[in-house]
């Protein structure tokens, strides 16, 4: 789990240097399911919404701001992972229905944004760089949190189990 997050990181880190902010975050927002999931219940076989929005509230919310200093919800960031993973646009159907903030992003003074906005809640702006720290922060705490609690710890390492491995096959 430690060498997955540590990769994960690094994938990121990649991305910003190279001044991919999107792709940084689909590795930050793939993360976060990720996360979601080691840090899921007992019984929890598979990342969902609600895994992903309660890891989010747990652990980012309370490390993350918008630019202008507005709260992140981890509707929000859920609803903006919809967006980025599946059309590459911030907009999502939760975002659309009222239910969440469209994020927009900033990165090093370019900024990400929907010009076709039409929305029913004002759009927060998120800089991606301070996501991606605010991932760092959160993970490290998560995997604290694990490894104080035997049992969910047991529960999210048999779940890293199943992550890739890389290597020669045999």
């Amino acid at each position: 789990m430690v060498s997955w997050f540590q990769a994960h990181l690094r994938g990121v880190g990649t991305c910003v240097e190279a001044e991919l902010p999107e792709a940084a975050l689909v590795l930050l927002y793939s993360g976060i399911d990720t996360f979601g999931l080691l840090a899921a219940p007992s019984g929890t076989d598979k990342a969902t919404r609600c895994t992903f929005v309660d890891w989010c509230d747990n652990y980012i919310a309370s490390r993350l701001q918008s630019v202008d200093g507005e709260r992140v919800s981890g509707l929000d960031l859920y609803g903006a992972r919809c967006g980025v993973l599946h059309t590459s646009t911030p907009v999502s159907d939760l975002g659309r229905k009222g239910e969440t903030h469209e994020i927009w992003y900033q990165f090093r003074g370019k900024s990400g944004f929907n010009l076709m906005a039409n929305m029913k809640l004002q759009p927060l702006i998120v800089d991606v760089e301070t996501l991606a720290l605010a991932f760092k922060a959160a993970g490290i705490a998560c995997i604290t949190d694990l490894n104080a609690d035997p049992a969910r710890l047991q529960a999210a390492d048999g779940r890293a189990q199943l992550f890739l491995r890389w290597g020669i096959r045999q």
